[in-house]
């Protein structure tokens, strides 16, 4: 037994889909004379983490065709923000240290060029990501 899925786009912008035999004439009918359109589905794609799949749907050539578009994860990319926001925030005390060694004549306590590399390694990444949800 063939079946067909139709489907509806309601006023709110949600689809309404419907399996029907194609047994069942007078059902197809009497779903197609509501406003219901053959249905073509599009597989979703596989998304990086921090991305997710959205879909979307558009009347062409009298059926309704799915599409994807692959969007940043504002969520994720927030939480990712704030952790490495963190992560500087847990080396400033070796900034502090050095800054007052540095004052009073004494070795640095720590390599200041590789913490400068590591904490701007860390500030480019906060960058990059506060791009991508802007």
């Amino acid at each position: 037994m063939a079946h067909r899925i139709l489907a509806k786009i309601d006023s709110d912008g949600y689809l309404d889909m419907v399996s029907c035999s194609t047994e069942h004439g007078e059902r197809m009918t009497e779903l197609r004379e509501s406003g219901f359109l053959d249905f073509v589905p599009s597989e979703q794609p596989q998304c990086a983490t921090g991305y997710f799949a959205q879909d979307s749907f558009e009347i062409v050539d009298g059926k309704i065709v799915q599409s994807w578009e692959i969007k940043v994860d504002e969520n994720y990319t927030k939480a990712m923000i704030n952790d490495l926001k963190e992560q500087l925030s847990e080396s400033d005390y070796k900034i502090i240290k050095c800054y007052e060694s540095s004052l009073i004549g004494e070795t640095l306590p720590y390599d200041i060029e590789a913490l400068h590399n590591e904490r701007q390694t860390i500030r480019d990444e906060i960058n990059r990501l506060e791009a991508m949800i802007q």
